[in-house]
């Protein structure tokens, strides 16, 4: 399978395919960076819940970074090492509202500790190829609809995006074993519809001769 490619070479390939500049460092403020950047975040969070990747899941403590670049939010939080997909922010073991501004978890706590659940993206486990290809579908996707306002172009990876994920799921199935009948006797006897047999004539219906 092909290395782990990171979240910047996959937006800056996408670019260049689509004739745009390339993003020199992430958070630039470009509008290349906002419009790729929510459309790689929206696309790996869509795919991994489209399919059973096989992804390690892990829970971390966060680490309170400052007040929140969101006035609507108190603090801000640094996403776990390694963090592919959020699956759930809590505090003191209670979820909460919380908002992801660039790498950071913005949400309003009142004490510690908060924790988060999130798929760990394992450098040593390379990603799927058809998993990379529904992202990268995703992320153009994402381009033609935000920087070329092409909406129609846009549709059409999108379907891209939905096929590769439908052949992993066929792939995956195919490499499944497959489950061995159940040959018991009883299960037959359901199965099979069988004439009745009554008692021989002289006999009682205990299976004893009158």
């Amino acid at each position: 399978m092909p290395a782990v490619p990171d979240k910047l070479s996959i937006i800056n390939s996408e670019l260049a395919l689509t004739g745009n500049n390339l993003v020199n460092v992430e958070e630039d403020g470009s509008d290349e960076w906002i419009v790729t950047s929510a459309a790689y975040d929206s696309a790996v969070g869509s795919v991994l819940e489209a399919h059973s990747w096989d992804f390690d899941t892990k829970i971390a403590t966060l680490n309170r970074l400052g007040p929140s670049p969101d006035t609507e939010y108190d603090d801000a939080f640094a996403k776990p090492a390694g963090c592919l997909h959020l699956i759930w922010v809590r505090l003191n073991n209670f979820s909460v509202d919380y908002k992801i501004i660039g790498n950071q978890i913005c949400l309003s706590s009142s004490g510690l500790p908060v924790t988060a659940k999130y798929v760990a993206d394992d450098e040593t486990q390379p990603w799927p190829q058809l998993f990379i290809d529904a992202i990268r579908c995703l992320v153009r996707a994402g381009i033609y609809r935000g920087l070329h306002e092409d909406p129609a172009t846009a549709d059409r990876e999108e379907e891209k995006a939905a096929l590769a994920i439908q052949q992993a799921r066929t792939r995956v199935d195919q490499e499944q074993p497959k489950r061995a009948l159940f040959n018991s006797r009883a299960a037959m006897s359901r199965r099979v519809r069988r004439p009745f047999v009554g008692s021989p004539q002289g006999w009682s219906g205990t299976g004893v001769p009158d």
